[in-house]
C-alpha cells in the first residue's frame, strides 16, 4: 500500500498541544457537572464510588461482566476503580448502554443501524487472538439472535491523550512464516498492520493498533461480526484529527473495511427514539454529555448514509466529513 500522509490537522495537533487542551476541557466540564449535583470527587476527578458516577447502579449482569474484565474498572484490593473517573469511557458506555439491559434492545439496534434482531448485550467481552497473554477486551458487544456480533469500542477522552502505542504492534503479531490477520481471512488488516510496523502509516489520535487487535480476536470468535468505534466528538476543531484518522484507517483496511464502522455518541443519542418513560435517562445523558458547547455537532456532521452489510448484523457508514467529527467509514 502506498504510504499514507498524515491527516491535515496532525501537525497542529502534535505541535501546539491541542489534544491536551481538549482533554482538559472535557475533564473540567465533567467536574463542573458533578459539583453542580453535589457529588464528591477527589483531586483527580474520581467519584467516591462507582454508583455515584452512573445514572443508575450497574445491573447484576453488567457488574459481573465488568468485574471479569482485565481493566480493573471496579477496582481491586481497596484501590479505586477506573470507572469512578468522571472522564471514564467505561462509565460513558455503562451510562448509555446498561440502561437497556432488560429493556427493548430494538431501540438501540435501530439507532446503531443494525437490522438484525438483538437478543442480548454484554460489557468487557474477551476475544483471544491465539497469542496468549491478555486477550483484547471489547467495551460492549451486541448479540444478534442469528448468532452475529456487533462489537463496540467506546472512546471518550482517549483520543485526546498522548500515547506512543497507538501505532505500535508488538513483534509477536508478526511471526516470520505467516500473517496472523491473513490467516484469519483479514488480508486488508494484515496489510495495514505491516504498514504500521514499518512506519508507512501512523496515527496520533486513533488507537489503530487496538482496533486491529480487536478485529483479529473477533475473527477467531466463530461468529459473523463487525466492529464499531463509538466515540465522543467534542466539536470542531478538536474532533478533526480523530475524524480524519478514522477515514484513513477505514480506507487502509481495504477489503476488510466492510467490517468496520464508526459513529459519534452524539449521533447515536440523536437517533434514539424515546418515549416519556425514558425521560429521566434521556435528561441525564443530555445534561451530562450532550447539552453543552463542547458536545455540539454541526448538522453537517450528521450521518452520510447507512448501507447494511450482507449479513445484516452490522453497518458501514459511507462518506467522509473532514471538517466535522462524526461518522467515518470509506
Amino acid at each position: 500500500m502506498r504510504a499514507a500522509a498524515k491527516p491535515e490537522g496532525v501537525s497542529q495537533w502534535e505541535g501546539n498541544g491541542m489534544g491536551e487542551d481538549v482533554l482538559g476541557h472535557l475533564k473540567t466540564r465533567q467536574q463542573i457537572w458533578a459539583r453542580e449535583r453535589g457529588l464528591k470527587i477527589d483531586a483527580d476527578g474520581y467519584c467516591i464510588s462507582c454508583d455515584a458516577n452512573l445514572f443508575e447502579p450497574l445491573s447484576a449482569c453488567s457488574r459481573r461482566d465488568i468485574g471479569a474484565g482485565d481493566g480493573s474498572e471496579l477496582g481491586k484490593g481497596g484501590a479505586r476503580g477506573k470507572i469512578q473517573a468522571l472522564h471514564s469511557s467505561a462509565a460513558l458506555a455503562c451510562n448509555f448502554f446498561d440502561y437497556w439491559r432488560g429493556r427493548d434492545l430494538g431501540v438501540l439496534a435501530r439507532s446503531l443501524g443494525i437490522s438484525t434482531r438483538l437478543c442480548d448485550m454484554a460489557f468487557e467481552q474477551k476475544f483471544p487472538t491465539g497469542l496468549g497473554g491478555i486477550a483484547p477486551n471489547l467495551d460492549v458487544v451486541m448479540f444478534g439472535c442469528d448468532g452475529s456480533l456487533v462489537a463496540i469500542e467506546s472512546k471518550f477522552t482517549e483520543p485526546f491523550s498522548k500515547s506512543k502505542t497507538k501505532s505500535i504492534l508488538k513483534p509477536k503479531y508478526f511471526p516470520p512464516d505467516h500473517g496472523l490477520w491473513k490467516d484469519a481471512g483479514l488480508s486488508g488488516c494484515q496489510t495495514l498492520a505491516e504498514d504500521l510496523r514499518d512506519g508507512r502509516i501512523q496515527f496520533v489520535a486513533l488507537d489503530a493498533a487496538q482496533l486491529l487487535k480487536h478485529m483479529l480476536g473477533l475473527a477467531f470468535s466463530g461468529h459473523p461480526w463487525s466492529l464499531m468505534c463509538l466515540w465522543y466528538a467534542p466539536g470542531e476543531p478538536f474532533a478533526d484529527v480523530h475524524s480524519e484518522e478514522l477515514g484513513v484507517f477505514s480506507q487502509a483496511l481495504g477489503v476488510d473495511s466492510k467490517r468496520f464502522s464508526a459513529m459519534t455518541y452524539q449521533t447515536l443519542f440523536d437517533r434514539l427514539v424515546l418515549g416519556p418513560e425514558h425521560s429521566e435517562y434521556a435528561a441525564y445523558l443530555r445534561c451530562r454529555y450532550f447539552g453543552g458547547q463542547l458536545s455540539e455537532i454541526s448538522t453537517a456532521a450528521q450521518c452520510c448514509g447507512v448501507n447494511k452489510v450482507s449479513n445484516g448484523s452490522s453497518v458501514t457508514l459511507e462518506g467522509v466529513s473532514k471538517k466535522f467529527g462524526d461518522v467515518i467509514a470509506l
